[in-house]
Parts: C-alpha cells; sequence; structure tokens
C-alpha cells in the first residue's frame, strides 16, 4: 500500500488490518470475504468483522450475486464527500480547542503558582514530554548539553528532538563552552531552521550543570547525572523575570554553528 492511501485511510481511524482488506478489495475489483480472508491469511469470521466496519466507514460497498456476498470500494467521489464531512467536524473542533485555550488562560491567570519536583531518569524524561503538548511556540533554554544527554539518554534526546521539530517548536539555547557536542557522535542536534534550533555559546568563564527552558508560563529545571533532579514551576511572574533574565545572557552569548 502507497504511503498517501495509507494517508488517506489514517483519517477515518482505520486498523492497520483494515487498510490491508481495503486495498485487497482495490487491487481486485469485486472479492468475496472468502477470497479476502485468503489473501490476507485471517480467519473469515474475523474478515467479516473488519467489513462491517469498513462499510460503517462508508468506504466500501456490498453487493449480493447468487447469494454470495462481494464487496468493492466505494465510489472515490463519495469518499470525498466522507472527507468533507471530516473537515468540517475538524473545524468546529478546532474552534472549540481555540475557545477551550481561552477559557484555560483565564483559569491559569487566576491560578496560584505550582511546582512540581521530580527525581530519577524516567520522571525527568516524563517532565521533558510536557513540552510536546505544544505547537508553535518558542522555547528558551539554558541548557548543559551534554549533561542533558547523558542524564536522559541520547535515544530519548533524538526522539525528543523529532517530536519537537513536528510540533513546530524553536529551540533558542545557550550552552556552556565547555559541553560544544560532537556533531557527528549527536547528528540530531543540528542547528538552524530545518532544526529549528539556533545556538548561542555562553560568555567565556560562565559555566553550569543546572539547566532550564522556558516555554509558555512554564519554567523547567534539570540538574546534571550527579544530583538526578528536576523541578517544573508554573508561574506567570516567575516565567517572565527568567525571560528577562535569558535574554540578557543570550544578547552576551556568542552565534555557534556547526
Amino acid at each position: 500500500m502507497n504511503k498517501k492511501l495509507q494517508g488517506l485511510l489514517s483519517l477515518f481511524q482505520l486498523k492497520p488490518v483494515e487498510m490491508e482488506l481495503f486495498a485487497r478489495i482495490l487491487e481486485n475489483g469485486t472479492i468475496t470475504a472468502t477470497e479476502l480472508a485468503r489473501l490476507a491469511n485471517i480467519t473469515r469470521t474475523s474478515v467479516y468483522d473488519y467489513l462491517v466496519r469498513l462499510k460503517d466507514s462508508g468506504l466500501i460497498t456490498q453487493t449480493l450475486k447468487n447469494g454470495v456476498g462481494k464487496y468493492a470500494i466505494e465510489q472515490p467521489e463519495k469518499i470525498q464527500l466522507l472527507l468533507n464531512e471530516h473537515s468540517e467536524a475538524l473545524l468546529v473542533a478546532q474552534e472549540a480547542i481555540a475557545d477551550l485555550k481561552d477559557a484555560h488562560g483565564l483559569i491559569q491567570a487566576k491560578s496560584k503558582p505550582q511546582f512540581q519536583l521530580c527525581e530519577g531518569r524516567e520522571e525527568l524524561q516524563h517532565m521533558m514530554k510536557d513540552l510536546l503538548l505544544y505547537q508553535n511556540i518558542t522555547v528558551r533554554a539554558y541548557w548543559p548539553i551534554l549533561d542533558i544527554i547523558r542524564l536522559l539518554t541520547p535515544q530519548f534526546m533524538e526522539t525528543f528532538h523529532n517530536e519537537r521539530v513536528k510540533r513546530n517548536i524553536k529551540l533558542k539555547t545557550i550552552w556552556p563552552r565547555t559541553q560544544v557536542p560532537s556533531k557527528q557522535e549527536y547528528s540530531f542536534l543540528k542547528i538552524g531552521e530545518p532544526d529549528k534550533r539556533e545556538v548561542r555559546l555562553a560568555p567565556t568563564g560562565v559555566a553550569f550543570s543546572l539547566g532550564y527552558a522556558l516555554y509558555e508560563n512554564k519554567i523547567r529545571f534539570i540538574s546534571s547525572s550527579r544530583e538526578n533532579f528536576g523541578f517544573l514551576i508554573i508561574s506567570n511572574e516567575f516565567t517572565e523575570m527568567m525571560k528577562g533574565q535569558f535574554d540578557v545572557i543570550w544578547n552576551n552569548s556568542e552565534p555557534f554553528t556547526f
């Protein structure tokens, strides 16, 4: 199955096996449940269950010939109408999300500051993932990059980087001069617009092992692997103060690229 067809079918929240059956029907024009079961190497009983799902989704049709049911894909024009309905529902949902964000923002503005403490690698990785709840934002990070990689593992950091880029989360980060990583060893630490990362090196003599990241009304601190702890503060006033301090250091730091 090509990626375009897979992308289309994913909009209907089909299981992989249901996508495969749809593709088999498309290849054969019309086909019986028995033939589908043989081609897909699954039981006929299971095939019937999947066919019901495909029919209910409006993607296939069933006809009877000599008492035998045969299945074919629905006309592409009708599938297009279904997609239009999905698009309209998505627009309504997006408007609801916008209203939800406004309401949530008002609540956050009135709420008291919050503090969350995390200990150990697993909890710190989970705290990092909080950032991936957002899209289209800019993060300011005062980041001892090598300490963070050692603490959270290169595998986690590479996966995290890829997800961040998908969400169009831009990163303005300051590294200590003593922690410039190897581009060959950590290829995911690319700098530039495609990777949504801009890097500067802290002024000479400034070293740090406790890092922080600022986004929205949150600031996330993570220590080195020696102490292995972190904490998340949710506070409008505190993040605004830290943004001001970060910007001062940023303006006095040296632009860097590999």
